[in-house]
């Protein structure tokens, strides 16, 4: 089990640039990866979401790469800006006979002239920078993972713990169901003797609510569902794959199935543990919501 919630980062040298590649993830109901890289790499968006896509199947993720070009390994091009250096000379020639000053223009003289000079840098080999990134990204995605199953074996435990109280509600529940059946019957009796001594004036109304006072009795079939869905639902939690779609799903039918037998029950003591059973299924949807 994993949970959506998750950092990792990564990165990695070489072709004169480093790479850094930070991933962040939160809950959302479905997949939704978001890239925010620099418009070189603007190709190469569909490639890092795909490896993204391969290592996680719920929530938003946001992954952010950077690069910098490493100072020391950067390339230039350096222009000599030939005719403003000749006219520098010339001026400066020109000055001195005017001025009637010994001595020439040196290319010390010269090298310390502004704006002689324009300095561009060459633009690096994209097509070398790819696996660099793939490394970065490798990195980051190992990190984000280790994150999420950290994390996701804490909310497994608890997850465990809160179905484990599930199963034991059902197991107090049903051994109080012979207590149940026991009073109906009281009731039922009760409902014969009244009908034997003439007092009910209603035989329609009297048979509906005989009707109704069985079917309420009987919860074995909910019993039998219950049982069902928490053996699944153990199994779903205990599965590392992702399950967070089918613990809902299960979660769904645990719920139906106690608001039923808190309906049909007509007993104080079983419509407490119904009404705990309901909590404890809550809790679980709420953690669910931070699964994969």
């Amino acid at each position: 089990m994993r949970s959506m919630t998750g950092f990792g980062t990564g990165a990695a040298d070489g072709a004169g640039t480093r790479i850094t590649v930070e991933i962040r993830g939160v809950n959302q109901r479905h997949l939704d990866v978001r890239i925010a890289a620099p418009r070189e790499y603007a190709a190469w968006e569909s490639d890092v979401r795909d490896r993204v896509r391969a290592r996680a199947e719920r929530g938003r993720i946001d992954v952010t790469v950077a690069r910098t070009p490493v100072a020391g390994r950067r390339r230039y091009h350096v222009a000599v800006r030939n005719e403003l250096a000749a006219a520098y000379v010339e001026a400066a020639r020109t000055l001195g006979r005017r001025l009637r000053l010994p001595g020439d223009v040196t290319l010390v003289d010269v090298l310390r002239l502004p704006e002689l000079f324009e300095v561009t840098e060459r633009p690096p080999d994209l097509r070398r920078e790819l696996p660099i990134v793939h490394r970065a990204l490798a990195a980051a995605l190992a990190a984000f993972t280790r994150e999420r199953v950290r994390e996701g074996q804490h909310i497994q435990r608890d997850m465990r713990r809160r179905v484990a109280a599930l199963r034991g509600l059902v197991r107090r529940i049903r051994g109080r169901v012979p207590v149940v059946q026991q009073a109906l019957r009281r009731r039922l009796e009760t409902r014969l003797t009244r009908i034997a001594a003439g007092i009910e004036a209603d035989p329609a109304r009297l048979a509906q609510e005989l009707a109704a006072l069985l079917e309420r009795g009987d919860v074995t079939e909910e019993l039998v569902r219950l049982d069902s869905h928490l053996g699944a639902l153990e199994s779903a939690v205990r599965d590392r794959a992702a399950a967070g779609k089918r613990i809902e799903f299960l979660l769904q039918e645990v719920q139906r199935e106690f608001n039923t037998t808190g309906a049909k029950a007509a007993d104080p003591q079983t419509n407490a543990w119904v009404l705990a059973g309901k909590g404890e299924v809550e809790k679980l949807r709420e953690q669910v919501q931070n699964v994969e």
